[in-house]
């Protein structure tokens, strides 16, 4: 079976070619950003290394014990190391829990293998720890991590490893793809391209989920009724935000980085730049907003809103946070 992967063919056919020459080596690690397929490409690694009818060197078959317990999650020489829940962090008790594991011989395959998810939310600890493993490496054990960048970990972590980075396809190959392959109509595909930036998996996680994608446009109409609102209006939008059943943190990430993309498109506007714009839905109010503030404020306030997300990962008062950003927005009286 093909890998069945959008994109991506360069990393296909390297790691394709390590399997077939073996020459696999210890560590990988897969860069790239949220939603591009990080984690896919690394469990059709897996089950390539481990298949156990593949129908040509390289490939997997897909339905083989092997191949359906990696896509299970629950494949014996397999383990899946995340960040644990309710921590933001991964651990060094984690990491030396999985040493542990990957010193282990493989019950039934060539190789024991580790996953480590989102490595860019280690600890230095967790990294420093994760450095004997790969200076030192267990025979048979194979590492796989994925992070946002490169750059994001240590450099002692990424130069030991090697680094495969993914990129975004282009928003028109992305939108054929949904058509061709998974059955959207060409107006839900095209959407769901913009605003996945050329990420599939973001792109299917949206159309998977309604209630999401629902979220997003209402969290979108509630910064045009803002920027039509005086501080009195803003602070009480604030306050029906605290009735909410999710996570106060949770939700003002949600919130923030949505509207970061909203002004995005409004710079790509003003300074009409051949760039697809992320919420092409919402063409009308962001050509009407880009023509009303200038570059200098539109700047401002990108920045104001990356700022808000730093605040929030270091554990800043989410309401504060909002709050301290509304009061920033301007006040437009946009029809």
């Amino acid at each position: 079976m093909q890998w069945n992967i959008l994109g991506h063919e360069t990393a296909i056919k390297f790691l394709k070619n390590h399997v077939q020459f073996g020459n696999t080596r210890h560590a990988y690690l897969i860069t790239g950003p949220e939603g591009i397929g990080r984690e896919t490409l690394a469990l059709a690694f897996a089950k390539t290394l481990n298949c156990q009818n593949p129908p040509a060197p390289g490939e997997f078959c897909g339905i083989c014990l092997a191949c359906r317990q990696i896509d299970e999650l629950r494949y014996p020489d397999l383990m899946v190391l995340r960040v644990g829940e309710g921590s933001k962090d991964l651990k060094i008790d984690q990491i030396r829990e999985m040493q542990q594991t990957l010193a282990l011989a493989p019950y039934q395959s060539p190789y024991r293998i580790v996953l480590v998810p989102d490595f860019q939310h280690a600890t230095i600890g967790a990294s420093n720890a994760l450095l004997k493993s790969l200076e030192e490496p267990p025979s048979k054990a194979l590492l796989i991590l994925t992070a946002d960048a490169k750059e994001s970990l240590l450099e002692t972590i990424s130069s030991r490893c090697e680094v495969l980075r993914l990129r975004p396809s282009s928003i028109e190959t992305l939108e054929q793809y949904l058509v061709d392959e998974k059955g959207l109509n060409s107006a839900r595909a095209k959407r769901l391209a913009h605003l996945a930036g050329g990420r599939v998996g973001t792109a299917l996680t949206f159309d998977q989920s309604q209630d999401l994608l629902d979220a997003y446009d209402e969290v979108l109409n509630d910064l045009g009724d803002l920027l039509n609102s005086r501080l009195r209006e803003r602070l009480q939008y604030v306050e029906r935000l605290q009735k909410a059943k999710s996570s106060p943190r949770e939700q003002a990430v949600f919130l923030i980085s949505t509207w970061l993309t909203f002004w995005r498109d409004v710079m790509i506007r003003h300074e009409n730049a051949e760039i697809p714009l992320v919420n092409i839905e919402h063409e009308i109010h962001i050509s009407e907003t880009a023509h009303l503030i200038p570059s200098r404020q539109i700047e401002q306030l990108l920045k104001d809103h990356e700022k808000a997300l730093v605040d929030l990962d270091a554990n800043l008062n989410p309401r504060l946070v909002i709050e301290n950003l509304l009061l920033r927005l301007p006040l437009l009286m946009v029809a």
